[in-house]
């Protein structure tokens, strides 16, 4: 029995969480049929706080998905007391990481894997590589190097995920669109480890691939993340809108192909191409970004790891992003006085 944590219940984690919950007792009702379809069994626990932990103490996890609904209950708790386990999914924002990280010590034993759900310029990007900037920190995320000196480099699974899901008051997540991720280890090669938990999300019923170099994945995430959160903090356009509205396009446009100048300065390509990438936002159809959903809310912005971190890495190399960061900046100038 496998042992998995989610740590952060918000839409992502709660989707990776009820989806594998779901699998696990699929498996258990089948057991010794030998028609069922197999599914890895493991036990999720979940790690959440405040209202939301007293939403899934009530509830459980409810999860809507394009085709599906999931209502299962899962044990929850605020305080990391669940025992070893062998994958920590952290799905909280990255300006969160900071205060969460110390507190899974007690989940994390010699061969625990951690994979982090984060949007943006991860803090673990200059680790496991070689080269000049082997090492390095990336400030934005992580400027006092605590998240860097948390956690080794060979114990945690870079995760890019591609999921447009939205988490109601009433604690229900829904998800809209295919649910993709992709894992691998931060040292670019094959990962016996990145297979197994690509096997543990897909058996979940997740579209999950194991990559040999996740940081190509990664480019192409941030450049997608880049172009349309801070532009709907300015706009307040929905994804449908940024890939559509000619006075959007050419902005959505300009800051995918600087973010791909930047990534080939780090020796990274996209896994898509610049239509592909469009045609990908014309399919989230009228979704609200997670930062737009964050702006309405009043709550704290993921412009860290999801713009200055490149904006930084940029600088790292010399390369200009004027575009990006005009639009960067007018997002953060909005933010500033919204109340």
């Amino acid at each position: 029995m496998m042992k998995v944590c989610v740590a952060g219940v918000g839409a992502v984690g709660t989707t990776i969480a009820a989806r594998i919950a779901a699998a696990a007792r699929t498996s258990s009702a089948s057991n010794g049929n030998t028609s069922a379809h197999s599914h890895t069994a493991a036990q999720v626990h979940l790690l959440a706080r405040g209202s939301r932990l007293e939403q899934l103490r009530r509830d459980g996890l409810c999860l809507a998905l394009p085709d599906a609904s999931i209502d299962v209950a899962v044990p929850v708790s605020d305080r990391p007391d669940f025992g070893i386990q062998d994958i920590v999914f952290i799905a909280t924002k990255a300006h969160g990481l900071a205060e969460l990280l110390p507190t899974l010590e007690p989940l994390i034993g010699p061969e625990t894997l951690v994979a982090p759900l984060v949007n943006g310029i991860p803090w673990w990007y200059f680790q496991g590589i070689d080269g000049r900037f082997a090492g390095d920190a990336v400030a934005a995320v992580d400027p006092s190097g605590q998240l860097r000196a948390q956690l080794a480099p060979q114990r945690i699974l870079g995760c890019v995920v591609y999921l447009n899901a939205r988490l109601l008051p009433s604690g229900r997540a829904h998800v809209t669109g295919r649910q993709r991720v992709v894992v691998g280890a931060l040292r670019p090669g094959r990962c016996a480890r990145a297979d197994a938990l690509a096997d543990l999300l897909s058996s979940a019923g997740i579209d999950c691939v194991a990559s040999a170099d996740i940081r190509n994945e990664l480019w192409t995430k941030v450049a997608l993340n880049l172009a349309t959160n801070p532009l709907s903090v300015v706009t307040e356009a929905t994804l449908q809108e940024q890939f559509n509205d000619p006075k959007l396009l050419p902005m959505v446009t300009a800051v995918i192909e600087e973010t791909l100048r930047v990534a080939r300065g780090y020796g990274a390509e996209f896994t898509m191409s610049l239509p592909q990438m469009i045609e990908t936002g014309r399919k989230a159809g009228a979704f609200e970004t997670s930062m737009l959903q964050d702006y309405r809310a009043g709550r704290p912005l993921e412009l860290a790891a999801i713009a200055y971190g490149v904006l930084e890495l940029a600088r790292k190399i010399g390369e200009a992003m004027p575009t990006t960061q005009l639009i960067v900046d007018l997002c953060a100038y909005r933010a500033a006085g919204h109340t």
